[in-house]
């Protein structure tokens, strides 16, 4: 009996119920601009008060007012800043790991960065590839302290808080993919919130000040696009969300989706 009737059967029964990932057809581009419903009172953001209590008021305030970042949308167009948007397997039990392009597989950064100038960590929101190193700067005259905290159980993630002087840096490594974002603090500056999302493959993105992203590069075929706001915005679409929505992107082209809104938002 020649064995590799069954181990040929096995394998396209995986390919069929959709567990393992098949090999795509092409590479192509997908992306779309994230919106505040229409129809509803794009969020105004507002100065935030606590920093006039702050010690270092003088400096945190020296360039003007510092808006809270609940919900950052643009009026213009009402596109959403910070979200962060990644590619996964069409069916959400299949773990395997996405088809990468092969001008992608190389990490051409190694490192990404995460600064803290005037009391406000920028970028908000950063996404990187396992891999990568995360820099905390501190380019401020003041003190910060740098605090991150993700999931207790993923080997790496689970955390860490450092005093950071004036023009400092902290390289943080062996961060890993996972499912839990990984929120960023400063004690010092109790305002001062980010977040950062951690992948295994590069098929993610962060929306820009007009709640645009784009993915280039990406596997032709049928994946899921998962949309997940910064803070404790969740998934687009609630719970239902959490696995994405289906898509198909195009091989040698662009997949535009258009504007995306994000429902159920207050």
């Amino acid at each position: 009996m020649n064995r590799a009737v069954p181990a040929l059967a096995t394998l396209t029964a995986l390919l069929l119920t959709g567990l393992i990932s098949a090999q795509p057809s092409g590479w192509g581009t997908v992306k779309a601009q994230i919106v505040w419903p229409a129809g509803t009172d794009v969020p105004k953001r507002e100065p935030i008060v606590a920093i006039n209590q702050n010690a270092d008021k003088g400096h945190c305030l020296a360039k003007g007012p510092i808006l809270d970042e609940l919900w950052v949308v643009n009026p213009k167009n009402r596109g959403i800043r910070w979200v962060f948007v990644w590619l996964a397997n069409e069916n959400p039990k299949n773990k395997a790991p996405l088809p990468i392009n092969p001008r992608l597989k190389e990490l051409k950064d190694t490192k990404v960065v995460i600064d803290q100038p005037i009391c406000q960590f920028i970028p908000h929101a950063i996404a990187m590839r396992e891999g990568q190193v995360l820099v905390a700067k501190n380019s401020a005259p003041i003190p910060h302290n740098f605090k991150w905290t993700g999931n207790q159980l993923v080997p790496g993630n689970a955390g860490g808080n450092q005093l950071m002087p004036p023009g400092s840096e902290l390289p943080i490594k062996d961060l890993k993919a996972d499912r839990l974002p990984i929120q960023i603090e400063c004690n010092i500056h109790p305002w001062m919130k980010g977040w950062l999302r951690v992948f295994d493959h590069p098929y993610f993105a962060v929306t820009d000040e007009d709640g645009n992203f784009e993915i280039k590069d990406a596997p032709a075929g049928k994946y899921r696009l998962v949309i997940y706001g910064d803070g404790d915005k969740g998934f687009l679409g609630g719970a239902a969300g959490k696995n994405g929505q289906p898509i198909e992107i195009k091989a040698d082209g662009t997949t535009d989706l258009g504007k995306l809104e994000w429902k159920g938002a207050k």
